[in-house]
């Protein structure tokens, strides 16, 4: 369990999922579906990969470029959607999204989404730590 009190911690976490994202580069299947980020406030802009088998989110996955906030988030949310059924995946990103917003969430479902706990507080960050988020919400519910 992620000790969110310990900052030096989650800073690291962070830093280690901007600088060696595992999820980063777009998959080449003409089944997964994609969407296009971008923020308005800053020059971030992304994509967002889903690959389902049937309900399933068989694999996540982004690409372009971002903060760091916005890069590792889009990591751990990858990593966290993989095998999940819609029902579930959408729990996890409306759970992420309460976080993001107001502080609260269910800790258990997040696990490493976590060390964005204090983003509500910063508000020029917001968008950064939800870009990812809304876009693999959007693919779920055939936003596209």
């Amino acid at each position: 369990m992620i000790d969110k009190n310990d900052k030096i911690m989650l800073r690291q976490i962070i830093m280690e999922h901007y600088t060696a994202p595992e999820n980063k580069n777009l998959l080449n299947n003409k089944e997964a579906i994609i969407k296009l980020q971008d923020s308005p406030t800053c020059s971030d802009e992304i994509n967002v990969q889903l690959l389902f088998d049937l309900d399933c989110i068989e694999d996540s996955r982004f690409d372009g470029n971002a903060c760091a906030i916005a890069t590792a988030a889009s990591d751990i949310l990858c990593n966290g959607l993989k095998n999940k059924n819609k029902k579930e995946a959408l729990k996890y990103l409306e759970n992420y999204h309460k976080l993001i917003t107001t502080g609260e969430c269910d800790e258990n479902i997040l696990d490493e989404l976590i060390v964005f706990s204090d983003i509500y507080k910063q508000g020029n960050r917001i968008n950064c730590a939800l870009l990812a988020a809304d876009g693999f919400k959007k693919i779920i519910l055939n936003e596209v």
